[in-house]
């Protein structure tokens, strides 16, 4: 009995001891390691920044919108070969008609119609649609079918927009390559491009604005701040696509250094107590040439842009201080100029965060004025 009793402290100070020795090399992983694996590798980079990995829910019919909760959807694909990426690309989109518009062509979809047939009543109604069109850029992670995605479209359909929701390459049914800025840009620009030429009629265009959530406010910034020269160098068009009539940033940031450098998980996760914390988290992204998203520099180019920023204070992955910083380095482009430029932000109280900016009270009201004001 007294040899156990010896060997219970002897076991305790030897647990006590390997349990140390484990904190600390998590520690040392962490404060040594991680940073390292941070700065250097591309992949990880990658992966971060997109999290293309994470698709949920699984097994979704992307040709039937029905089998994901949209009435009015019809799938649509494009095919087009990559200036990036050096390879052919598709891409799908789904087009959501307005209320008013759907309740008009609801029998031609409970009949089964022919879908030839049907596609091109419908692309009839997005050429000569007296209603605004919405261009969706979504952010990163999951597909168009996301439900926090759903939920917007429904928004848009009851605001009786047209909605034009896609995947970027390595997302949803698009093809499953590694994204890249350029990559999803020229994706993006693919879309404008063949929703322009849709509803080009030679007469009265419907307005057309286009909308960015998170990630996809830089891809949507980079694409309308930069569309002259995406005209030329990827589409070989020597005039510029049309200008949208407005540009809607919901949880925006200024650039990608800035969101790393205050991510709210920033302090636990990214140690920026760490004397070397800009060097290996934040410079990575200051001139990288293939992920930065420099939606401030991009959008000091497209001055007569009307641009409405929404973020939620509560925001814990885009914190709401970049997306200020971004409505102040747009309206300081404009000289101080903000008239076209507006920040509306909503309190903690509400309780909206990052996704969920589509159940505020006043958003009809916010997105109507913007949108009338400038269709």
């Amino acid at each position: 009995m007294q040899g156990l009793l010896l060997c219970v402290p002897l076991y305790t100070t030897a647990v006590f001891i390997f349990g140390a020795s484990i904190t600390a090399g998590l520690f040392v992983f962490h404060v040594a390691v991680v940073p390292l694996i941070f700065k250097y590798s591309k992949t990880f980079q990658r992966s971060l920044i997109f999290a293309n990995f994470v698709q949920w829910p699984f097994h979704i019919d992307y040709e039937d919108p029905t089998s994901s909760g949209i009435e009015g959807g019809r799938n649509i694909t494009i095919e087009y070969q990559s200036k990036v990426d050096k390879c052919p690309i598709k891409l799908g989109i789904w087009h959501i008609l307005p209320k008013s518009c759907y309740e008009k062509l609801k029998g031609n979809f409970e009949d089964n119609s022919d879908k030839e047939v049907l596609s091109k009543r419908l692309d009839d109604e997005l050429r000569n649609s007296k209603r605004p069109i919405i261009l969706y850029c979504h952010g990163n992670s999951n597909s168009r079918a996301a439900s926090h995605r759903i939920e917007l479209y429904k928004f848009f359909q009851k605001m009786d927009f047209h909605t034009i929701a896609f995947d970027y390459r390595g997302y949803g049914d698009s093809t499953n390559i590694n994204p890249s800025e350029n990559g999803v840009v020229e994706d993006s620009l693919i879309v404008y491009d063949w929703l322009n030429n849709t509803i080009d009629n030679g007469q009265d265009r419907p307005a057309v604005f286009v909308w960015g959530h998170s990630l996809g406010t830089g891809i949507s910034s980079h694409l309308l701040g930069n569309l002259g020269e995406l005209s030329r160098n990827v589409l070989d068009r020597p005039n510029p696509l049309p200008q949208a009539q407005g540009l809607i940033l919901e949880a925006p940031f200024s650039n990608l250094a800035d969101e790393v450098a205050n991510h709210p998980l920033a302090p636990v996760f990214l140690v920026n107590w760490l004397p070397y914390f800009e060097a290996t988290f934040v410079s990575p992204f200051v001139n990288n040439k293939r992920h930065s998203f420099k939606s401030d520099e991009h959008l000091s180019k497209a001055k007569d842009l009307p641009v409405l920023i929404l973020h939620a204070k509560d925001d814990v992955v885009v914190p709401f201080c970049v997306g200020v910083k971004l409505y102040r380095s747009i309206v300081e482009s404009r000289n101080n100029d903000d008239s076209k430029v507006s920040l509306h932000a909503y309190d903690k109280d509400e309780s909206l965060g990052h996704k969920y900016i589509c159940h505020a009270k006043d958003l009809a009201q916010v997105i109507g004025e913007f949108v009338t004001k400038h269709r």
